[in-house]
């Protein structure tokens, strides 16, 4: 294992970064170069690979938020044993070794998060440096929020590097099981002139929806198939964009613990929805979601950034009828993916943990206090040898 002072000196690292979302349907495993050259950061993906979680683990994974203390405790190491399985398979699938990169950075798994209090992620570092003889960062978040943040979201310093150069008003969209966007402002000269937030949920309802329509037969509605059957419901929708969060100030994150299957079964029991009603549910969460993303760039930044493009990655940039939705919203605006910059859709958030992490083997802040609302910028995670 190489020390940190030699990681800390050099100028180019190999980083696997480890992405399991609020999705909770698999582990994203990118292995980047990441290059330094005085104060500028470039990196590129050299391999991706997506690997998804068996039925049984990830309904241990979305019980996490209501697990009793042992559970947890017992799940912060599987967590970890599991994405070293992940690893392997990673390196025999692309033929190599844990001698082809120096540093591994883990997200974990999102078990709670407060806004600007407190946030918990689990999947233990010490398990992957056993392991894999590399150091670790992982724990990105309570840096941030230590300082008065609120730890999320912390992408928006990969989108700055990767869309800064491109010198127009870009609307970069990750739709995951929460959805947040980075606004690029054509002029943007640092970090700080970006801005990002939480809109509310991507995926998340959609996929709870689709499970109990199916009594858990389904997890998702592949190309938006279910929603395509159904009508969005006013009442609900009218109901769901009332909800504080949407219309939340400034700096604002959210999770699971907010939009999660509580919040699903209380609309069912609201709004008596039927099981031959679910098919208008998910359209309507669909719809919501898009919804929620507009009203969050209009109530910001419409009047100061008329949008160029709209830039979506994340699970729903594959929901055909959640991107209508958006291209129906933001009216003549281009919504492309990811891809048509060379990342692709699904790499971006592993990607972004592998600089996160080079960076603060480098001692250079990650967050963004304005998007965060953190006191002053901070290097974010922890290492583990």
């Amino acid at each position: 294992m190489k020390s940190i002072w030699e990681l800390h000196r050099g100028n180019s690292l190999n980083v696997l970064g480890l992405m399991s979302g609020t999705s909770m349907d698999g582990l994203d495993i990118c292995l980047a170069k990441v290059n330094r050259s005085g104060s500028e950061i470039e990196a590129r993906i050299e391999h991706y690979a997506s690997y998804s979680y068996p039925i049984d683990y990830r309904e241990r994974l979305l019980q996490l938020p209501v697990a009793n203390t042992a559970e947890i405790c017992r799940m912060n190491f599987d967590i970890a044993r599991k994405y070293g399985d992940f690893i392997q398979w990673f390196l025999d699938k692309f033929q190599l070794s844990a001698d082809d990169f120096q540093l591994i950075g883990s997200h974990g798994q999102t078990v709670w998060h407060i806004h600007r209090n407190s946030t918990l992620q689990i999947g233990e570092a010490s398990v992957l440096a056993e392991r894999f003889n590399v150091p670790v960062v992982s724990d990105f978040r309570v840096r941030d929020v230590a300082a008065g943040g609120s730890g999320a979201p912390l992408v928006p310093f990969i989108d700055y590097l990767l869309f800064k150069k491109y010198q127009k008003n870009l609307l970069v969209l990750n739709i995951g099981g929460i959805a947040n966007f980075t606004l690029v402002p054509y002029n943007a000269i640092s970090v700080n002139d970006i801005y990002a937030l939480d809109t509310g949920p991507g995926n998340s309802l959609i996929d709870i929806a689709v499970q109990l329509a199916s009594k858990g037969e389904l997890t998702y509605d592949k190309d938006g198939e279910i929603a395509k059957k159904g009508q969005v419901r006013r009442d609900v929708l009218k109901y769901l964009l009332d909800h504080p969060y949407i219309k939340a100030p400034l700096p604002k994150s959210t999770g699971r613990e907010v939009f999660g299957k509580d919040f699903v079964t209380e609309v069912i029991r609201r709004f008596n929805i039927a099981d031959n009603d679910y098919p208008d549910l998910i359209t309507t969460v669909t719809r919501f979601t898009a919804e929620s993303i507009f009203f969050n760039y209009r109530q910001f930044f419409e009047k100061r950034y008329p949008l160029d493009e709209i830039i979506v990655s994340g699970g729903g940039a594959d929901n055909p009828v959640l991107i209508s939705y958006l291209a129906e919203l933001f009216e003549n605006v281009p919504v492309n993916r990811t891809d048509k910059y060379g990342v692709g859709s699904e790499e971006k958030e592993a990607f972004a943990f592998a600089v996160l992490a080079a960076v603060s083997v480098w001692g250079v802040a990650g967050n963004v206090p304005k998007v965060t609302g953190a006191d002053h910028p901070v290097v974010l995670g922890k290492i583990t040898f």
